[in-house]
C-alpha cells in the first residue's frame, strides 16, 4: 500500500470533487480470501460499495492495482455517515496509516494498543478492527454521526465488545446489517429542511427563524430551533468555569418533546446539498 494520501476513485464522475455534502461516501475493509493467504485485510473508500466490491474482484474496470494479487476479496464492514468525502477520505487515510496519521488523537492511548497500532502487522484484521475502535473514540472522529455496518453476526459482537472496551460514544451506531441493503436504503440526496416557515419561532429563545441562520427542527414533533440555542442547552445543567462542556454536542434534545438526535444529521439537513 502506498503511503501517499489518497486519490479519488478513477471510476467517480468529476461533480464527486466538488460536493461539499455527499449522500453517500463510507470508508471499507476487505479481506483477502485467496488460498493461502492468511488474514490479509485492505482498507479503502468508495461513494458505492457494491461497485467497488466487482472492481476489486476484477469482474469490472478500475480495480485498485495492489488488490490484484490476492484476489478474491470480501466486504467485511463499512463505515459511513462522514459530513462530507473530504471527511471520509481523511478517516480513510488514518485507518490505512494510524502510526503516521496527523489527524487522530492518540496521545491518550494506553501503551499496550499502542504497540498494536504502531506495530509491524498493518494488514492483519485484528489491526485494523483495533484502529477502527480506537478512531471513533479520538478526536475528531468521536464527534462524528458515523454508523458501522457488519453483516457477519459474528464479527460484529467482536467489533461491538473492542468498542465497549475502547470508549466509543454511544452516538455512533454499530448495526447488523447488509452492505448491499444498507447502501441502497441510503438517501439519495441531503435531507434538507428548506426555509423555515413564516413566523417560524424557536422554542428555546422564541425568535423568529430565518433560513440565513442556522436551524433545525424536531422529527418527533413540532419544535422547532436555532441550533446555537439548541447546542447551548446541552450544556445549560452544567455549571463551573472548569467544566468539561464541549464545544458542540454528539446529541441533542429536544427542548419541546425530549427526543433525541444526532448533532450531525442536525447540521446536513440545514446546510443544502449542491
Amino acid at each position: 500500500m502506498n503511503n501517499a494520501a489518497p486519490s479519488p476513485e478513477p471510476d467517480e464522475p468529476a461533480t464527486a470533487l466538488a460536493t461539499s455534502m455527499c449522500a453517500f461516501y463510507c470508508c471499507y475493509l476487505l479481506r483477502s480470501l485467496k488460498p493461502g493467504v492468511r488474514d490479509y485485510v485492505y482498507v479503502g473508500s468508495t461513494p458505492n460499495p457494491v461497485r467497488r466490491l466487482r472492481q476489486h474482484n476484477g469482474e469490472i474496470s478500475a480495480g485498485a492495482v495492489t488488490t490484484r494479487s490476492r484476489r478474491p476479496w470480501a466486504m467485511l464492514l463499512i463505515v459511513h455517515g462522514f459530513p462530507s468525502k473530504a471527511a471520509a477520505l481523511q478517516f480513510e487515510w488514518a485507518w490505512q496509516n494510524p502510526h503516521m496519521s496527523r489527524h487522530s488523537s492518540f496521545g491518550a492511548v494506553p501503551y499496550d494498543v499502542k504497540r498494536v497500532l504502531y506495530g509491524p502487522a498493518q494488514k492483519r484484521l485484528a489491526t485494523k478492527l483495533l484502529a477502527l475502535c480506537v478512531m471513533l473514540a479520538v478526536r475528531p472522529f468521536e464527534r462524528w454521526p458515523l454508523t458501522v455496518t457488519c453483516p457477519d453476526s459474528q464479527l460484529l459482537g467482536q467489533i461491538a465488545q473492542m468498542a465497549q472496551k475502547q470508549g466509543v460514544p454511544k452516538h455512533v451506531r454499530i448495526e447488523s446489517a447488509d452492505i448491499a441493503r444498507a447502501f441502497e436504503a441510503a438517501p439519495i440526496a441531503c435531507a434538507y429542511l428548506g426555509p423555515p416557515a413564516p413566523d417560524e419561532r424557536c422554542c428555546i429563545c422564541e425568535c423568529q427563524l430565518e433560513e440565513t441562520r442556522p436551524w433545525g427542527a424536531c422529527g418527533a414533533c413540532p419544535a422547532a430551533w436555532h441550533l446555537f440555542c439548541l447546542a447551548n442547552s446541552a450544556g445549560a445543567g452544567t455549571s463551573g468555569a472548569c467544566a468539561s462542556v464541549p464545544l458542540l454536542p454528539t446529541t441533542a434534545v429536544c427542548a419541546l418533546c425530549g427526543a433525541e438526535a444526532v448533532w450531525g444529521q442536525l447540521v446536513r439537513a440545514f446546510v443544502q446539498p449542491e
